[in-house]
């Protein structure tokens, strides 16, 4: 499996070279051939290879299920990439120079304030009842 492949990608090829073998009639069971997949895996597939390595050796699997459990990996790892690019970008806004106005201010603070306390003041009757 290359690098940047997804794994419908590696498949295809897989299949490709399987069905070529049977045509001429050398057949691959389903054991060899997850293990032959597991050993092409790259090495960011490590952690997940040895865990097929072992579930393999417990008990057979069938070849659908193993690409299943790849593809659910693929999506998991595809997912954390996004996660971890979205972290690092930072949201930037435009600062732009405005001129401040105390006498503006002053009176929308206090209205702000008044609007406050009355919001305060019915949440304490509410309560009183």
């Amino acid at each position: 499996m290359l690098e940047n492949e997804s794994i419908d990608e590696m498949l295809t090829r897989f299949t490709k070279i399987t069905n070529g073998l049977s045509s001429l009639s050398d057949t691959i069971d389903n054991d060899q051939k997850i293990w032959k997949v597991i050993k092409a895996l790259p090495k960011a597939w490590k952690v997940k290879a040895t865990t097929l390595k072992e579930l393999n050796n417990r008990e057979e699997m069938d070849f659908s299920g193993f690409i299943r459990n790849l593809k659910t990996h693929e999506m998991e790892m595809k997912m954390r990439e996004e996660r971890k690019t979205l972290k690092k970008k930072a949201i930037a806004f435009n600062a732009t120079p405005s001129f401040f106005d105390e006498k503006e201010s002053s009176e929308d603070d206090d209205e702000d304030f008044a609007m406050l306390i009355r919001k305060v003041g019915k949440m304490f009757y509410k309560k009183g009842r």
